[in-house]
C-alpha cells in the first residue's frame, strides 16, 4: 500500500486530483460573469463623492420617487413635425405605459401634458420630437431586460422611437465588454496553444499547455467571483479579460521555461522523471521571484480606495494561481509522456538571435553616443504625451445601439447637453417655498445661465428654463402704473366735474361723486400697501444696482408713501363732507313741511359744501400732480436694473402654476430643491472638468451670504460622475506609479545586489511606456481619426506591460548577480544570451496582442497597441542602455580628472625639473 501511494506521488497523482477537485468546485460554484460585470463592473464612488451625496439626497426626495433612475422615452419623426395623428399615438402610448406602471417598476411619467411651464424641455423647437421622462425604481430588475420590455412598449407607428438613459448606455457598454472578453478568451486560448506549438514545434506540448491554462483560468475565475458575491470584493468590468490576460501570459511564459529546462535534461540523457523534478528546481527560483513581485504589485492596488483600482487586487490571486499551477499540472504529463511530450520532435538547429548582440556592441562603442540617441529618438515620443483620455462609456459602445442613437437624437433637436444634464441638489434646513428662498435661487438660476459652457438651467423658479414675467418686480410695477394711471384719470375727471358743476348739486350727483371718491380710496388704499411691497423688493437689488440707486430709491418710494396717506386722508374728507351733504338734501326733499323754515340752514350749508368742494378740487390739483410724479418715477424704475428682481407675492405662491413647479421641483418636506443645467457640449464629446469647476465656484459664491448659505449642496448627472472617475484617477495616479516602480526598483535590486544598474533599467522601461502610449494614440488616431482613448485603456494595458517587464528585469538581474566575471566582460555575452531567451517572449507577447486586436472592441484595439509598442521599443533600448550605462559605470570612475593649462604652468614654475 505504501509503494502505491509513493508511487501516486511520484507520479504527481495527487496533485492531479487536487487540480480536478479545485476545478469541479470552481464550475459548481461559480457565479455567472456576465450578471457580475451588469451588476458590479460600473466604478463604485466612495459615499463622500458628490455623485454618491445627491443619491442619498434623491432617496429621500419622497413623492413617490425615492430610490429612482430616470430613464427618456424619445419620440422622433423623422419627416418633420409631429402631426396631430403622432401626437395622438405618442399620447396612447402614454397611457399604455402609465397602465403598467406596476409592471415595469415606473413611479413617475413626467410628459408635455404635466408639465405645461416646462414646454422646451419636452417637446423640441423644431416640434419633430417630444420625450417623455420616466422614474424607475432601482431595484425594479435587470436593466437590460427591462430597458428591452420598454423599447417594445413605446413603440409607435410612423415614428422611430428610443429608451435611453446614462444607465443604459453604461449597461451596453458592459454587455459589449462582455461581449470582447468571450472572443478574447476562445482567441487566446487559440493562440497560446499555437506559440507553445511553434517554438517547440511539437503537438502535444501545446495542447497540455493549454489544458493547464484553462484549469487555472477557471480556478481563478471562481475564486475571484465568489470573493465579489461573497466577500463584496470589489471588481470592474475589465476583471474578466485581465484576469484571462495574465493566465495566458504568466502560463504560457511559465510553460516556456519550464518545457524548455525539460528538453534540456532530455538531452543530457536524464530520466523524465528525474528531468521533471530538475526543471522544476530550475526555474523555481526565477518563477518565484516574478510571483512574488506580481503579486506584492497587484495586491498594492487594495491600498486605493477608488474601486476600478482596488478590485485589480484580485489579479494578486490569479497570480499565485497561475505560478502554482504552471509548477504542479504540466509536471504531471511531464514525467508521464517524457519524450513523447515533445512528439513530433523535430530537431532543427537553433539560430543565433544577433539583434541584441548589434545593439550591445552599439552600446559599447559610443555610450553617449548611445544614450542621446536613444533619447533623441524615443525621448519625444515620452516626453510630449498628452493626457487624451475619455471618461464616457457612449464611445465605447457601438454607434447602431438604440440608447446611443436615442442620445444622438436628444443631443440634435434638443441640444448636445439634454441627454446628460447636470443636477445641483439644494439641501436647506428650512423650507423653499417662500419668498426670500426663492429670490435666491432664481438669483443662482440667473448667474448659472450667463455662464460659459452652460446652454440653459432649470429650477424651482424657472421650470422653463425662462424667467416667468409676473414673478418680477418690473413686471409688478408694471401693473401698479396702469392702476395708477387710471387714478389719475378718474382724478382729473372729478376735478372738471366739480369745476363745472359747484353751482348745480343735488343729492343724486353727490352720491355719484362720493361713490367715486370711494373708489378712489380703495385704489389709494391698495397703492399704499404695494407701496410697502416696492420697498422691500427695492431693498433686496443689492448687486443689481449701486449703492447711491439704492438709496434714493428708498427715498422716493418713503416719499410717495407719505404723499399717497396725505391724499388718502383728504378723499376721505371730501367723501365724507360729500356724504353728509347728500344726506341733508335728501332729508330737507323728504320733509317738505318744513322746506322753508330750513332754505336758511340749507343755503349755508351749500355754501359751506362748495367752499369745501373748491378746496378739494385744489387738493386734487395737487393729487394730480403728484400721480404724475409717481408715475414717472415708477415708470423710470420699472425700466432700470434694480427693477429685475424676482419677488413672488402670496397669491402667486398658491397659484396652480407654482404648484405644479413645486411638484416638480422640491422634495415632499419642501426643503429640498434642485437646478438642471444643461452644458452645451455633450459629455461623450468633452470632459466638462472645467465647465463644472466652474460651476461649483459660481454656486458657492452665489449662496454666500444668503438664507441658503448653510444649505448641503450636492451635484450629479453623467459628467459629474465622469469628473469624480477623473479625478480619482489623476489622485491617484502618482501613488500607482510609485507602486509599481517601487516595488520592481526594490525586488530588481534585491535580486541583483545593485542599485543603480536597475534603476536605469527601470529608467528604460518606463521610457518605453510612455513613448509607446504616445505612439498608440498617434496610430488610432490615423485609423480611426479619434485621438481620444477611453480612460481604462491604460488600465487594461498595465497587466501585459508589467508582466512583460517583471519578467525582463528579474532575468536581467538574476544574470547580473550569477555573474563571476568583471561587468565589461559580462556585458555583451550576457546581453547575447539573454537576446535568445528574449525573442521567444516577445514573439509570446506579440501574439498574445493579436488577442485584443480580434475582439474588434476599440479600447482592447488601443490596449494592444500601447503593449505591442511597449514591448518592441523596451527591447530595442533595454540592451543600448544596458551595455552604455554599464561601461559607463566602470569607465567613469576610473578615469583622472583632466588639469587645466594654467595649472601645468604654474607648477612648472614652481617645480622647473617637474
Amino acid at each position: 500500500m505504501r509503494e502505491r501511494i509513493r508511487s501516486l506521488h511520484e507520479n504527481r497523482i495527487f496533485s492531479l486530483l487536487v487540480w480536478l477537485i479545485a476545478i469541479f468546485v470552481a464550475i459548481v460554484m461559480m457565479p455567472n460573469t456576465t450578471s457580475l460585470i451588469q451588476e458590479y463592473g460600473q466604478p463604485q464612488l466612495s459615499n463622500t463623492s458628490q455623485p454618491m451625496v445627491s443619491r442619498a439626497i434623491q432617496n429621500n426626495w419622497g413623492r413617490n420617487i425615492s430610490g429612482t433612475y430616470n430613464v427618456t422615452a424619445v419620440f422622433n419623426n423623422p419627416s418633420g413635425k409631429l402631426t396631430t395623428a403622432q401626437q395622438l399615438s405618442i399620447d396612447k402610448t402614454v397611457q399604455r405605459l402609465t397602465d403598467k406602471e406596476k409592471l415595469y417598476g415606473i413611479k413617475s411619467i413626467q410628459t408635455l401634458e404635466t408639465n405645461p411651464t416646462a414646454k422646451s424641455q419636452f417637446y423640441s423647437k423644431d416640434q419633430s420630437t417630444e420625450i417623455v421622462q420616466l422614474a424607475l425604481d432601482r431595484n425594479q430588475g435587470d436593466l437590460r431586460v427591462l430597458t428591452q420590455q420598454l423599447q417594445n412598449q413605446v413603440k409607435t407607428n410612423g415614428l422611430n422611437t428610443y429608451v435611453t438613459s446614462p444607465e443604459i448606455i453604461n449597461d451596453a457598454s458592459n454587455e459589449k465588454i462582455s461581449q470582447a472578453t468571450n472572443i478574447a478568451t476562445i482567441v487566446g486560448f487559440i493562440l497560446s496553444l499555437l506559440i507553445i506549438g511553434i517554438i517547440f514545434k511539437s503537438l502535444i506540448a501545446p495542447l497540455i499547455s493549454t489544458l493547464s491554462m484553462l484549469m487555472m483560468y477557471a480556478v481563478s475565475m471562481g475564486l475571484v467571483n465568489n470573493l465579489v458575491t461573497r466577500a463584496n470584493f470589489p471588481y470592474s468590468e475589465y476583471m474578466p479579460l485581465l484576469m484571462l490576460m495574465l493566465t495566458l501570459i504568466l502560463g504560457t511564459l511559465g510553460h516556456f521555461y519550464l518545457f524548455r529546462a525539460f528538453k534540456q535534461h532530455l538531452e543530457a540523457g536524464d530520466s523524465p522523471r528525474e528531468a521533471t523534478t530538475a526543471s522544476i528546481r530550475d526555474n523555481r527560483y526565477f518563477l518565484g521571484m516574478i510571483c512574488l513581485i506580481l503579486t506584492l504589485i497587484f495586491a498594492g492596488f487594495w491600498l486605493f480606495k477608488f474601486s476600478t483600482l482596488r478590485a485589480m487586487s484580485g489579479l494578486a490571486v490569479v497570480t499565485i494561481i497561475t505560478t502554482l499551477g504552471s509548477l504542479t499540472i504540466a509536471p504531471i504529463f511531464l514525467s508521464l509522456l517524457g519524450e513523447r511530450f515533445f512528439w513530433p520532435a523535430v530537431d532543427n538547429s537553433a539560430s543565433e538571435h544577433q539583434l541584441w548582440n548589434r545593439l550591445g556592441r552599439f552600446g559599447l562603442w559610443q555610450p553617449f553616443v548611445a544614450i542621446i540617441a536613444v533619447l533623441y529618438i524615443v525621448g519625444p515620443f515620452a516626453f510630449v504625451y498628452r493626457n487624451n483620455l475619455n471618461f464616457s462609456a457612449a464611445k465605447t459602445v457601438p454607434a447602431n445601439n438604440q440608447a446611443v442613437t436615442g442620445m444622438r437624437v436628444l443631443n440634435a433637436h434638443f441640444g448636445e447637453g439634454t441627454a446628460t444634464p447636470v443636477t445641483i441638489y439644494v439641501q436647506s434646513t428650512d423650507r423653499v417655498d417662500n419668498e426670500r428662498a426663492l429670490l435666491q435661487l432664481d438669483n443662482l438660476t440667473t448667474k448659472l445661465q450667463s455662464m460659459s459652457g452652460v446652454a440653459s438651467v432649470t429650477s424651482l423658479t424657472q421650470p422653463n428654463g425662462q424667467p416667468i414675467n409676473e414673478y418680477y418686480v418690473n413686471n409688478q410695477l408694471n401693473n401698479m402704473n396702469m392702476s395708477l394711471k387710471g387714478a389719475t384719470d378718474q382724478l382729473s375727471t372729478i376735478q372738471t366735474e366739480l369745476k363745472s358743476n359747484r353751482s348745480d348739486l343735488s343729492a343724486v350727483k353727490l352720491a355719484e361723486e362720493a361713490d367715486k371718491i370711494d373708489t378712489l380710496v380703495s385704489r389709494a388704499d391698495q397703492l399704499s400697501s404695494d407701496t410697502s411691497t416696492v420697498q422691500s423688493q427695492v431693498s433686496q437689488i443689492a448687486g443689481r444696482a449701486s449703492v447711491s440707486q439704492q438709496s434714493t430709491a428708498s427715498a422716493k418710494v418713503r416719499r410717495y408713501q407719505r404723499l399717497l396717506s396725505l391724499i388718502n386722508t383728504q378723499l376721505q374728507t371730501v367723501a365724507s363732507n360729500m356724504r353728509a351733504l347728500g344726506n341733508q338734501v335728501s332729508t330737507s326733499q323728504s320733509e317738505t313741511s318744513s322746506v322753508q323754515s330750513n332754505v336758511s340752514g340749507y343755503a349755508t350749508q351749500l355754501s359751506a359744501i362748495e367752499t369745501s368742494l373748491k378746496k378739494s378740487s385744489t387738493s386734487l390739483g395737487g393729487l394730480i400732480k403728484s400721480y404724475t410724479d409717481i408715475y414717472s418715477y415708477l415708470t423710470a424704475l420699472q425700466a432700470s436694473d434694480a427693477a429685475k428682481v424676482y419677488y413672488i407675492t402670496p397669491e402667486q405662491l398658491t397659484s396652480m402654476q407654482f404648484q405644479q413647479s413645486l411638484l416638480s421641483n422640491t422634495s415632499q418636506n419642501y426643503k429640498t430643491t434642485k437646478l438642471t443645467v444643461y452644458l452645451t457640449d455633450s459629455a461623450a464629446a468633452k470632459n466638462p472638468s472645467a465647465t463644472l469647476e466652474h460651476l461649483q465656484q459660481e454656486v458657492n459664491t452665489q449662496l454666500q451670504g444668503t438664507s441658503l448659505a448653510g444649505a448641503t449642496i450636492a451635484y450629479t448627472g453623467q459628467p459629474v460622475v465622469q469628473d469624480t472617475i477623473r479625478q480619482s484617477i489623476k489622485d491617484n495616479a502618482i501613488g500607482l506609479t510609485a507602486l509599481i516602480v517601487g516595488v520592481l526598483l526594490f525586488m530588481v535590486a534585491l535580486i541583483s545586489r545593485s542599485v543603480l544598474q536597475p534603476l536605469y533599467w527601470l529608467m528604460a522601461y518606463g521610457l518605453s511606456f510612455g513613448a509607446s502610449f504616445q505612439l498608440a494614440q498617434l496610430t488610432n488616431h490615423f485609423m480611426t481619426g479619434d485621438a481620444d482613448f477611453n480612460w481604462q485603456v491604460p488600465l487594461v494595458a498595465f497587466v501585459p506591460v508589467i508582466v512583460l517587464g517583471t519578467y525582463q528585469l528579474v532575468e536581467l538581474g538574476l544574470s547580473y548577480r550569477f555573474n563571476d566575471e568583471p561587468m565589461l566582460d559580462w556585458l555583451l555575452p550576457g546581453i547575447t544570451a539573454l537576446g535568445q531567451t528574449v525573442r521567444h517572449y516577445l514573439f509570446a507577447i506579440l501574439v498574445l496582442c493579436l488577442v485584443l486586436f480580434t475582439t474588434g472592441f476599440n479600447p482592447l484595439t488601443q490596449a494592444g497597441l500601447i503593449v505591442g509598442f511597449t514591448a518592441i521599443i523596451f527591447n530595442l533600448i533595454l540592451p543600448i542602455i544596458v551595455t552604455a550605462v554599464g561601461k559607463l559605470t566602470i569607465t567613469l570612475p576610473a578615469k583622472k580628472p583632466r588639469q587645466s593649462h594654467h595649472l601645468l604652468k604654474r607648477r612648472s614654475k614652481k617645480d622647473p625639473e617637474a
